[in-house]
Protein backbone atom coordinates (compact mmCIF):
# COMPACT_ATOMS: atom_id res chain seq x y z
CA UNK A 1 0.00 0.00 0.00
CA UNK A 2 1.26 3.51 -0.82
CA UNK A 3 2.13 5.56 2.23
CA UNK A 4 0.79 9.12 2.26
CA UNK A 5 2.46 10.53 5.38
CA UNK A 6 6.15 10.20 4.54
CA UNK A 7 8.64 12.69 3.16
CA UNK A 8 9.25 12.89 -0.61
CA UNK A 9 12.69 11.33 -0.15
CA UNK A 10 11.29 8.42 1.86
CA UNK A 11 8.49 7.97 -0.67
CA UNK A 12 11.05 7.81 -3.49
CA UNK A 13 13.05 5.14 -1.67
CA UNK A 14 9.85 3.21 -0.94
CA UNK A 15 8.81 3.27 -4.59
CA UNK A 16 12.30 2.40 -5.82
CA UNK A 17 12.25 -0.71 -3.68
CA UNK A 18 8.72 -1.65 -4.67
CA UNK A 19 9.14 -1.41 -8.41
CA UNK A 20 12.14 -3.73 -8.23
CA UNK A 21 9.77 -6.36 -6.83
CA UNK A 22 7.47 -8.34 -9.08
CA UNK A 23 4.40 -6.48 -10.32
CA UNK A 24 1.38 -8.53 -11.36
CA UNK A 25 0.38 -6.01 -13.99
CA UNK A 26 3.96 -5.81 -15.29
CA UNK A 27 3.98 -9.60 -15.60
CA UNK A 28 0.76 -9.38 -17.62
CA UNK A 29 2.39 -6.79 -19.92
CA UNK A 30 5.38 -9.09 -20.45
CA UNK A 31 2.98 -11.90 -21.33
CA UNK A 32 0.96 -10.03 -23.96
CA UNK A 33 3.95 -8.09 -25.36
CA UNK A 34 7.05 -10.23 -24.82
CA UNK A 35 9.08 -8.16 -27.27
CA UNK A 36 8.43 -4.95 -25.30
CA UNK A 37 9.86 -5.39 -21.79
CA UNK A 38 8.74 -2.56 -19.49
CA UNK A 39 11.35 0.08 -18.78
CA UNK A 40 12.02 1.52 -15.34
CA UNK A 41 9.37 4.23 -15.63
CA UNK A 42 6.86 1.67 -16.94
CA UNK A 43 7.47 -0.45 -13.84
CA UNK A 44 6.78 2.61 -11.71
CA UNK A 45 3.50 3.13 -13.55
CA UNK A 46 2.63 -0.58 -13.28
CA UNK A 47 3.18 -0.43 -9.53
CA UNK A 48 0.67 2.40 -9.16
CA UNK A 49 -1.85 0.66 -11.42
CA UNK A 50 -1.51 -2.46 -9.26
CA UNK A 51 -2.64 -0.27 -6.38
CA UNK A 52 -5.72 0.71 -8.39
CA UNK A 53 -6.56 -3.00 -8.64
CA UNK A 54 -6.05 -3.57 -4.92
CA UNK A 55 -8.15 -0.55 -4.01
CA UNK A 56 -5.31 1.20 -2.19
CA UNK A 57 -5.26 3.99 -4.78
CA UNK A 58 -8.34 5.81 -6.06
CA UNK A 59 -6.89 8.84 -7.87
CA UNK A 60 -3.87 8.63 -10.16
CA UNK A 61 -2.41 11.43 -12.30
CA UNK A 62 0.27 10.46 -14.82
CA UNK A 63 2.33 13.24 -16.45
CA UNK A 64 4.99 12.15 -18.94
CA UNK A 65 6.54 13.48 -22.17
CA UNK A 66 5.30 12.50 -25.62
CA UNK A 67 6.50 9.09 -26.75
CA UNK A 68 7.02 7.65 -23.26
CA UNK A 69 4.43 4.86 -23.88
CA UNK A 70 2.24 6.01 -21.01
CA UNK A 71 -0.92 5.38 -23.05
CA UNK A 72 0.21 1.90 -24.06
CA UNK A 73 0.39 0.85 -20.43
CA UNK A 74 -2.31 2.94 -18.75
CA UNK A 75 -4.96 3.28 -21.47
CA UNK A 76 -4.63 0.08 -23.53
CA UNK A 77 -3.17 -2.71 -21.45
CA UNK A 78 -4.48 -1.68 -18.05
CA UNK A 79 -8.21 -1.58 -18.96
CA UNK A 80 -7.88 -5.07 -20.45
CA UNK A 81 -6.09 -6.25 -17.31
CA UNK A 82 -8.68 -4.53 -15.09
CA UNK A 83 -11.56 -6.38 -16.78
CA UNK A 84 -9.67 -9.67 -16.50
CA UNK A 85 -9.15 -9.14 -12.78
CA UNK A 86 -12.51 -7.56 -11.96
CA UNK A 87 -14.86 -9.56 -14.20
CA UNK A 88 -18.18 -7.72 -14.07
CA UNK A 89 -16.83 -4.18 -13.59
CA UNK A 90 -17.27 -1.30 -16.01
CA UNK A 91 -14.82 1.15 -17.59
CA UNK A 92 -15.40 4.55 -19.16
CA UNK A 93 -12.50 6.14 -21.05
CA UNK A 94 -12.29 9.59 -22.61
CA UNK A 95 -9.94 11.54 -24.87
CA UNK A 96 -10.06 14.92 -26.56
CA UNK A 97 -12.27 13.57 -29.35
CA UNK A 98 -14.31 10.48 -30.22
CA UNK A 99 -11.84 9.31 -32.84
CA UNK A 100 -8.91 8.98 -30.43
CA UNK A 101 -11.10 7.48 -27.71
CA UNK A 102 -12.49 4.90 -30.15
CA UNK A 103 -8.98 4.03 -31.32
CA UNK A 104 -8.00 3.25 -27.73
CA UNK A 105 -11.19 1.18 -27.39
CA UNK A 106 -10.33 -0.83 -30.50
CA UNK A 107 -6.86 -1.61 -29.16
CA UNK A 108 -8.23 -2.80 -25.82
CA UNK A 109 -10.86 -4.93 -27.55
CA UNK A 110 -8.30 -6.47 -29.90
CA UNK A 111 -5.99 -7.24 -26.99
CA UNK A 112 -8.76 -9.16 -25.22
CA UNK A 113 -9.19 -11.26 -28.35
CA UNK A 114 -5.56 -12.48 -28.36
CA UNK A 115 -4.46 -15.97 -27.31
CA UNK A 116 -1.97 -14.55 -24.82
CA UNK A 117 -4.72 -12.62 -23.08
CA UNK A 118 -6.95 -15.72 -22.92
CA UNK A 119 -4.07 -17.60 -21.33
CA UNK A 120 -4.11 -15.06 -18.51
CA UNK A 121 -7.90 -14.60 -18.25
CA UNK A 122 -9.76 -17.47 -19.93
CA UNK A 123 -13.08 -16.36 -18.41
CA UNK A 124 -12.99 -12.86 -19.90
CA UNK A 125 -14.49 -13.15 -23.38
CA UNK A 126 -16.17 -10.52 -25.54
CA UNK A 127 -19.95 -10.85 -25.75
CA UNK A 128 -21.02 -11.91 -29.23
CA UNK A 129 -23.66 -9.19 -29.56
CA UNK A 130 -21.54 -6.27 -28.25
CA UNK A 131 -18.16 -5.81 -29.93
CA UNK A 132 -18.15 -2.28 -31.40
CA UNK A 133 -14.79 -0.49 -31.35
CA UNK A 134 -15.78 2.09 -28.75
CA UNK A 135 -18.43 0.19 -26.83
CA UNK A 136 -18.46 -3.49 -25.94
CA UNK A 137 -19.20 -5.94 -23.15
CA UNK A 138 -17.79 -9.21 -21.82
CA UNK A 139 -19.62 -12.41 -21.08
CA UNK A 140 -18.96 -11.83 -17.36
CA UNK A 141 -20.97 -8.61 -17.40
CA UNK A 142 -18.11 -6.16 -17.67
CA UNK A 143 -18.26 -3.29 -20.13
CA UNK A 144 -16.03 -0.75 -21.86
CA UNK A 145 -17.23 2.59 -23.23
CA UNK A 146 -15.12 5.23 -24.99
CA UNK A 147 -16.12 8.84 -25.65
CA UNK A 148 -14.66 12.19 -26.54
CA UNK A 149 -14.47 15.06 -24.06
CA UNK A 150 -17.96 16.56 -24.06
CA UNK A 151 -19.64 13.34 -25.23
CA UNK A 152 -22.65 11.78 -23.58
CA UNK A 153 -22.00 9.27 -20.78
CA UNK A 154 -25.41 9.08 -19.14
CA UNK A 155 -26.92 5.66 -18.56
CA UNK A 156 -23.59 4.10 -17.55
CA UNK A 157 -21.93 3.71 -14.16
CA UNK A 158 -18.22 2.90 -14.14
CA UNK A 159 -15.84 1.37 -11.60
CA UNK A 160 -12.83 2.77 -13.46
CA UNK A 161 -12.72 6.10 -15.31
CA UNK A 162 -9.73 6.88 -17.52
CA UNK A 163 -8.94 10.16 -19.28
CA UNK A 164 -6.04 10.16 -21.73
CA UNK A 165 -5.01 13.31 -23.61
CA UNK A 166 -7.83 15.69 -22.62
CA UNK A 167 -6.24 18.48 -24.71
CA UNK A 168 -5.57 18.08 -28.44
CA UNK A 169 -2.77 20.61 -28.76
CA UNK A 170 -1.55 24.10 -28.01
CA UNK A 171 -4.31 25.91 -29.90
CA UNK A 172 -6.97 24.18 -27.81
CA UNK A 173 -4.91 24.57 -24.65
CA UNK A 174 -4.72 28.33 -25.16
CA UNK A 175 -8.49 28.59 -25.57
CA UNK A 176 -10.16 29.33 -22.25
CA UNK A 177 -13.50 28.28 -23.73
CA UNK A 178 -12.17 24.81 -24.59
CA UNK A 179 -10.48 24.48 -21.18
CA UNK A 180 -13.68 25.55 -19.43
CA UNK A 181 -15.81 23.15 -21.47
CA UNK A 182 -13.45 20.24 -20.71
CA UNK A 183 -13.49 21.04 -16.99
CA UNK A 184 -17.26 21.44 -16.85
CA UNK A 185 -17.68 18.09 -18.60
CA UNK A 186 -15.22 16.43 -16.22
CA UNK A 187 -17.08 17.73 -13.17
CA UNK A 188 -20.69 17.52 -14.35
CA UNK A 189 -20.66 14.43 -16.58
CA UNK A 190 -17.56 12.28 -16.22
CA UNK A 191 -17.19 12.19 -12.44
CA UNK A 192 -20.89 11.74 -11.86
CA UNK A 193 -20.77 8.45 -13.80
CA UNK A 194 -18.31 6.94 -11.30
CA UNK A 195 -19.64 4.41 -8.81
CA UNK A 196 -18.94 4.99 -5.10
CA UNK A 197 -15.41 3.78 -4.43
CA UNK A 198 -14.51 3.91 -8.12
CA UNK A 199 -11.11 5.00 -9.38
CA UNK A 200 -9.99 7.78 -11.74
CA UNK A 201 -6.80 7.71 -13.82
CA UNK A 202 -5.77 10.82 -15.76
CA UNK A 203 -2.91 10.48 -18.26
CA UNK A 204 -1.62 13.50 -20.12
CA UNK A 205 1.21 15.63 -21.35
CA UNK A 206 1.00 19.13 -19.93
CA UNK A 207 0.07 21.96 -22.29
CA UNK A 208 -1.03 24.76 -20.02
CA UNK A 209 -1.00 25.67 -16.33
CA UNK A 210 -4.79 25.77 -16.48
CA UNK A 211 -5.27 22.39 -18.22
CA UNK A 212 -7.13 19.50 -16.57
CA UNK A 213 -4.18 18.55 -14.36
CA UNK A 214 -3.67 22.19 -13.43
CA UNK A 215 -7.28 22.55 -12.34
CA UNK A 216 -7.19 19.35 -10.31
CA UNK A 217 -3.97 20.09 -8.43
CA UNK A 218 -3.50 22.86 -5.92
CA UNK A 219 -1.98 26.12 -7.13
CA UNK A 220 1.27 25.56 -5.22
CA UNK A 221 2.03 22.27 -7.00
CA UNK A 222 5.31 22.63 -8.87
CA UNK A 223 6.15 19.36 -10.60
CA UNK A 224 6.50 17.10 -7.56
CA UNK A 225 5.69 13.40 -7.70
CA UNK A 226 3.95 11.64 -4.85
CA UNK A 227 0.81 12.46 -2.93
CA UNK A 228 -0.74 15.82 -3.74
CA UNK A 229 -3.75 17.66 -2.42
CA UNK A 230 -6.38 18.64 -4.96
CA UNK A 231 -8.36 21.85 -4.75
CA UNK A 232 -11.47 19.90 -3.73
CA UNK A 233 -9.61 18.16 -0.89
CA UNK A 234 -9.10 14.81 -2.63
CA UNK A 235 -5.74 13.07 -2.42
CA UNK A 236 -4.16 12.27 -5.78
CA UNK A 237 -1.06 10.24 -6.42
CA UNK A 238 1.05 12.01 -9.04
CA UNK A 239 3.68 10.45 -11.28
CA UNK A 240 5.42 13.42 -12.86
CA UNK A 241 8.35 12.42 -15.05
CA UNK A 242 10.15 15.22 -16.90
CA UNK A 243 12.38 14.32 -19.82
CA UNK A 244 15.36 15.78 -17.93
CA UNK A 245 15.39 14.94 -14.24
CA UNK A 246 15.37 17.59 -11.56
CA UNK A 247 15.86 17.29 -7.82
CA UNK A 248 14.12 14.48 -5.88
CA UNK A 249 13.30 12.55 -9.04
CA UNK A 250 10.79 9.78 -8.40
CA UNK A 251 12.85 7.37 -10.52
CA UNK A 252 15.96 8.15 -8.52
CA UNK A 253 17.66 9.79 -11.53
CA UNK A 254 20.42 12.27 -10.92
CA UNK A 255 19.59 15.88 -11.83
CA UNK A 256 20.01 16.31 -15.57
CA UNK A 257 19.65 12.61 -16.37
CA UNK A 258 17.41 11.79 -19.31
CA UNK A 259 14.33 9.55 -19.35
CA UNK A 260 14.32 6.10 -20.98
CA UNK A 261 17.77 6.28 -22.54
CA UNK A 262 17.48 2.67 -23.68
CA UNK A 263 14.98 3.95 -26.24
CA UNK A 264 15.78 7.67 -26.60
CA UNK A 265 19.52 8.27 -26.62
CA UNK A 266 20.95 11.30 -24.77
CA UNK A 267 21.88 12.74 -28.18
CA UNK A 268 18.27 12.38 -29.33
CA UNK A 269 17.02 14.16 -26.20
CA UNK A 270 19.56 16.96 -26.57
CA UNK A 271 18.51 17.58 -30.17
CA UNK A 272 14.83 17.46 -29.16
CA UNK A 273 15.46 20.08 -26.50
CA UNK A 274 17.31 22.34 -28.93
CA UNK A 275 14.51 22.03 -31.47
CA UNK A 276 11.81 22.70 -28.88
CA UNK A 277 13.61 25.70 -27.42
CA UNK A 278 14.21 27.10 -30.90
CA UNK A 279 10.45 27.37 -31.25
CA UNK A 280 9.97 28.72 -27.73
CA UNK A 281 10.86 27.74 -24.18
CA UNK A 282 7.24 26.96 -23.38
CA UNK A 283 7.22 23.93 -25.69
CA UNK A 284 10.09 22.38 -23.77
CA UNK A 285 8.91 23.29 -20.27
CA UNK A 286 5.34 22.11 -20.82
CA UNK A 287 5.41 19.10 -23.18
CA UNK A 288 8.71 17.66 -22.02
CA UNK A 289 9.25 18.91 -18.48
CA UNK A 290 5.56 18.87 -17.41
CA UNK A 291 5.80 22.35 -15.86
CA UNK A 292 4.14 24.71 -18.36
CA UNK A 293 5.76 27.95 -17.34
CA UNK A 294 8.88 29.89 -18.10
CA UNK A 295 10.58 32.23 -15.66
CA UNK A 296 11.86 34.41 -18.51
CA UNK A 297 8.55 34.49 -20.37
CA UNK A 298 7.47 33.51 -23.85
CA UNK A 299 4.77 35.91 -25.09
CA UNK A 300 6.17 38.62 -22.79
CA UNK A 301 9.88 38.67 -21.89
CA UNK A 302 11.12 39.49 -18.40
CA UNK A 303 13.90 41.65 -19.85
CA UNK A 304 11.27 44.03 -21.25
CA UNK A 305 10.29 44.96 -17.69
CA UNK A 306 13.77 45.05 -16.14
CA UNK A 307 13.52 48.73 -15.21
CA UNK A 308 10.90 48.61 -12.46
CA UNK A 309 10.05 51.91 -10.81
CA UNK A 310 9.27 52.90 -7.25
CA UNK A 311 5.74 54.21 -6.61
CA UNK A 312 5.66 57.98 -6.96
CA UNK A 313 8.69 58.19 -9.24
CA UNK A 314 6.67 58.08 -12.47
CA UNK A 315 6.50 61.23 -14.64
CA UNK A 316 4.41 64.02 -13.16
CA UNK A 317 2.60 65.06 -16.30
CA UNK A 318 0.49 62.09 -17.42
CA UNK A 319 -3.09 61.30 -18.31
CA UNK A 320 -4.71 58.53 -16.31
CA UNK A 321 -6.97 55.74 -17.54
CA UNK A 322 -8.60 52.80 -15.80
CA UNK A 323 -8.75 49.36 -17.44
CA UNK A 324 -10.70 46.39 -16.11
CA UNK A 325 -11.33 42.68 -16.35
CA UNK A 326 -14.52 41.47 -14.70
CA UNK A 327 -15.08 37.91 -13.44
CA UNK A 328 -18.83 37.90 -13.90
CA UNK A 329 -19.19 34.19 -13.03
CA UNK A 330 -18.71 33.65 -9.32
CA UNK A 331 -16.75 30.63 -8.16
CA UNK A 332 -14.93 29.93 -11.46
CA UNK A 333 -11.49 30.75 -10.05
CA UNK A 334 -11.02 33.98 -12.01
CA UNK A 335 -10.27 37.36 -10.47
CA UNK A 336 -11.83 40.73 -11.10
CA UNK A 337 -8.98 43.18 -11.65
CA UNK A 338 -8.61 46.92 -12.21
CA UNK A 339 -5.47 48.81 -13.18
CA UNK A 340 -4.68 52.50 -13.28
CA UNK A 341 -2.55 53.17 -16.36
CA UNK A 342 -0.84 56.52 -16.87
CA UNK A 343 0.30 57.66 -20.31
CA UNK A 344 3.12 60.20 -20.50
CA UNK A 345 4.18 62.53 -23.31
CA UNK A 346 6.36 59.80 -24.86
CA UNK A 347 3.44 57.34 -25.02
CA UNK A 348 5.03 55.27 -22.24
CA UNK A 349 2.58 53.39 -20.01
CA UNK A 350 3.05 53.51 -16.24
CA UNK A 351 0.99 51.07 -14.13
CA UNK A 352 0.52 52.97 -10.89
CA UNK A 353 -2.34 51.38 -8.96
CA UNK A 354 -4.11 48.02 -8.95
CA UNK A 355 -6.97 46.10 -7.35
CA UNK A 356 -7.87 42.42 -7.63
CA UNK A 357 -10.18 40.07 -5.79
CA UNK A 358 -12.72 37.27 -6.02
CA UNK A 359 -15.41 38.98 -3.99
CA UNK A 360 -19.01 39.48 -5.05
CA UNK A 361 -20.07 42.14 -7.55
CA UNK A 362 -21.04 44.71 -4.93
CA UNK A 363 -17.49 44.66 -3.54
CA UNK A 364 -15.61 45.05 -6.81
CA UNK A 365 -17.98 47.71 -8.17
CA UNK A 366 -17.17 49.82 -5.13
CA UNK A 367 -13.48 48.98 -5.57
CA UNK A 368 -13.56 50.36 -9.12
CA UNK A 369 -15.35 53.49 -7.98
CA UNK A 370 -12.76 53.93 -5.21
CA UNK A 371 -10.00 53.91 -7.84
CA UNK A 372 -11.95 56.37 -9.98
CA UNK A 373 -12.47 58.68 -6.99
CA UNK A 374 -8.79 58.52 -6.07
CA UNK A 375 -7.25 58.96 -9.53
CA UNK A 376 -9.89 60.76 -11.61
CA UNK A 377 -9.11 58.87 -14.86
CA UNK A 378 -10.20 60.34 -18.17
CA UNK A 379 -11.83 57.04 -19.19
CA UNK A 380 -12.71 53.74 -17.50
CA UNK A 381 -12.44 50.87 -19.98
CA UNK A 382 -14.43 47.64 -19.94
CA UNK A 383 -15.23 44.79 -22.30
CA UNK A 384 -18.50 45.02 -24.21
CA UNK A 385 -20.97 42.25 -24.89
CA UNK A 386 -21.98 39.87 -22.11
CA UNK A 387 -19.71 41.56 -19.58
CA UNK A 388 -21.12 45.02 -20.27
CA UNK A 389 -24.69 43.76 -20.00
CA UNK A 390 -23.90 42.10 -16.68
CA UNK A 391 -21.87 44.93 -15.17
CA UNK A 392 -22.98 48.28 -16.61
CA UNK A 393 -26.43 48.69 -14.96
CA UNK A 394 -25.15 48.04 -11.46
CA UNK A 395 -21.99 50.08 -12.02
CA UNK A 396 -23.89 53.14 -13.27
CA UNK A 397 -26.45 52.86 -10.49
CA UNK A 398 -23.76 52.70 -7.82
CA UNK A 399 -21.87 55.55 -9.51
CA UNK A 400 -24.91 57.80 -9.15
CA UNK A 401 -25.48 56.72 -5.56
CA UNK A 402 -21.91 57.55 -4.57
CA UNK A 403 -21.72 60.60 -6.85
CA UNK A 404 -18.50 59.33 -8.41
CA UNK A 405 -18.62 59.86 -12.15
CA UNK A 406 -16.46 58.79 -15.04
CA UNK A 407 -16.67 58.28 -18.77
CA UNK A 408 -17.17 54.51 -19.15
CA UNK A 409 -16.21 53.14 -22.54
CA UNK A 410 -16.73 49.53 -23.66
CA UNK A 411 -14.43 47.81 -26.13
CA UNK A 412 -15.48 44.86 -28.28
CA UNK A 413 -13.40 41.69 -28.09
CA UNK A 414 -12.48 40.77 -31.65
CA UNK A 415 -10.08 37.82 -31.19
CA UNK A 416 -8.66 35.33 -28.72
CA UNK A 417 -6.55 36.44 -25.77
CA UNK A 418 -3.10 36.22 -27.38
CA UNK A 419 -4.29 38.19 -30.41
CA UNK A 420 -5.88 40.84 -28.18
CA UNK A 421 -2.64 41.16 -26.23
CA UNK A 422 -0.51 41.89 -29.30
CA UNK A 423 -0.82 45.66 -28.97
CA UNK A 424 0.43 45.74 -25.39
CA UNK A 425 3.08 43.13 -26.26
CA UNK A 426 4.47 45.44 -28.97
CA UNK A 427 4.76 48.36 -26.54
CA UNK A 428 6.30 46.18 -23.85
CA UNK A 429 8.91 44.88 -26.31
CA UNK A 430 10.07 48.48 -26.79
CA UNK A 431 10.36 49.04 -23.05
CA UNK A 432 7.35 51.35 -22.96
CA UNK A 433 5.35 49.50 -20.27
CA UNK A 434 6.51 50.13 -16.70
CA UNK A 435 5.58 48.01 -13.68
CA UNK A 436 6.21 49.23 -10.11
CA UNK A 437 8.22 47.58 -7.36
CA UNK A 438 5.21 46.46 -5.33
CA UNK A 439 3.76 43.06 -4.35
CA UNK A 440 0.94 43.47 -6.83
CA UNK A 441 3.51 44.50 -9.43
CA UNK A 442 5.36 41.21 -8.81
CA UNK A 443 2.08 39.32 -9.19
CA UNK A 444 1.30 41.11 -12.44
CA UNK A 445 4.79 40.40 -13.81
CA UNK A 446 4.41 36.70 -12.98
CA UNK A 447 1.14 36.60 -14.92
CA UNK A 448 2.84 38.22 -17.89
CA UNK A 449 5.69 35.68 -17.74
CA UNK A 450 3.23 32.78 -17.70
CA UNK A 451 1.01 34.05 -20.50
CA UNK A 452 -0.59 32.43 -22.45
CA UNK A 453 0.06 29.16 -20.57
CA UNK A 454 -0.41 30.57 -17.07
CA UNK A 455 -3.18 29.49 -14.77
CA UNK A 456 -4.26 33.11 -14.15
CA UNK A 457 -4.24 35.82 -16.81
CA UNK A 458 -6.81 38.33 -15.56
CA UNK A 459 -4.13 40.98 -15.05
CA UNK A 460 -2.89 40.41 -18.59
CA UNK A 461 -6.45 40.95 -19.82
CA UNK A 462 -6.49 44.34 -18.07
CA UNK A 463 -3.34 45.41 -19.93
CA UNK A 464 -4.54 43.87 -23.20
CA UNK A 465 -7.71 45.96 -23.08
CA UNK A 466 -5.61 49.04 -22.39
CA UNK A 467 -3.35 48.12 -25.30
CA UNK A 468 -6.31 47.97 -27.68
CA UNK A 469 -7.36 51.45 -26.63
CA UNK A 470 -3.93 53.08 -26.46
CA UNK A 471 -3.83 54.30 -30.05
CA UNK A 472 -6.80 56.51 -29.31
CA UNK A 473 -5.54 57.72 -25.95
CA UNK A 474 -4.00 61.11 -25.25
CA UNK A 475 -0.69 61.22 -23.47
CA UNK A 476 0.27 63.74 -20.84
CA UNK A 477 1.71 67.00 -22.07
CA UNK A 478 4.83 68.50 -20.59
CA UNK A 479 4.30 72.22 -19.95
CA UNK A 480 6.59 74.50 -22.00
CA UNK A 481 9.67 75.58 -20.13
CA UNK A 482 9.83 79.29 -19.30
CA UNK A 483 12.79 81.04 -20.91
CA UNK A 484 14.97 82.97 -18.51
CA UNK A 485 14.79 86.71 -19.09
CA UNK A 486 18.04 88.34 -20.17
CA UNK A 487 18.76 91.12 -17.58
CA UNK A 488 20.00 93.39 -20.41
CA UNK A 489 17.05 92.79 -22.69
CA UNK A 490 15.33 95.99 -21.57
CA UNK A 491 18.26 97.98 -23.01
CA UNK A 492 18.24 96.36 -26.45
CA UNK A 493 15.90 97.75 -29.08
CA UNK A 494 14.09 95.59 -31.62
CA UNK A 495 16.38 96.59 -34.49
CA UNK A 496 19.40 95.40 -32.60
CA UNK A 497 17.73 92.04 -31.82
CA UNK A 498 17.29 91.25 -35.48
CA UNK A 499 20.56 92.68 -36.78
CA UNK A 500 23.24 90.35 -37.99
CA UNK A 501 25.80 92.39 -36.12
CA UNK A 502 24.15 91.85 -32.76
CA UNK A 503 26.35 92.67 -29.85
CA UNK A 504 25.84 89.06 -28.62
CA UNK A 505 27.79 87.65 -31.57
CA UNK A 506 30.15 90.53 -32.20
Amino acid sequence: MLTSNVSPQEAARELLARRRARSAFADFCRLVAPDEPPAEHHLLLCDSLDNIISGDLKRLLVLMPPGSAKSTYATVRFPAYFLGRKGDKGIITASYNDRLATRFGRKVRNLIRTKDYLRAFPETVLAQDSQAKGEWETTEGGFYFATGIGGGVTGRRADLAVIDDPIKGRKDADSQLIRDNAWDWYIDDFRTRLKPGGSIVVIQTRWHQDDLAGRILHDDWDGESGWAQAKDGERWYVICLPARAGANDILGRAPGEWLWTDWFSPEWWEQTERTARQKDVRTWSSLYQQTPKDEEGTFFKREWFSKRFNPGSQPKHTNKYLSSDFAVTEGDGDFTEFGICEVDSNDDLWITDWWFGQETADVWVDAELDLINRHKPLVALGESGVIRRAVSPFLLKRSRERRIYCNFEWITRTADKPAMARAIQARAAQGKVHIPNTPWGDRLLNQLMGFPAGKHDDGVDVLALMGLALDGMIGGVEPPQERKKDPLSDYIDDDDREADDSWKVA
